[in-house]
């Protein structure tokens, strides 16, 4: 798998969570993007050694509620 794979994998996971985090939490996406980018979790999800890029969206929205408690 090219890097750049990862990376669309990764954007597409980072998207669909912001907007079903920001649609199930009733505030605007640019609120929920900028928590999401500031977690651990986003890092992680950057970092393909961890796989997260293979999880999808709901997987990663938990860590970001998670760690964020939001």
């Amino acid at each position: 798998m090219t890097t750049e794979i990862m990376q669309q994998c990764a954007d597409m996971i980072a998207t669909d969570a912001i907007q079903d985090l920001a649609e199930r939490l009733g505030k605007p996406q640019s609120e929920i993007r900028a928590l999401v980018v500031e977690s651990p979790a986003y890092a992680a999800l950057y970092d393909f050694e961890t796989g997260m890029w293979q999880e999808g969206p709901d997987y990663f929205a938990a860590l970001v509620m998670g760690s964020m408690d939001i």
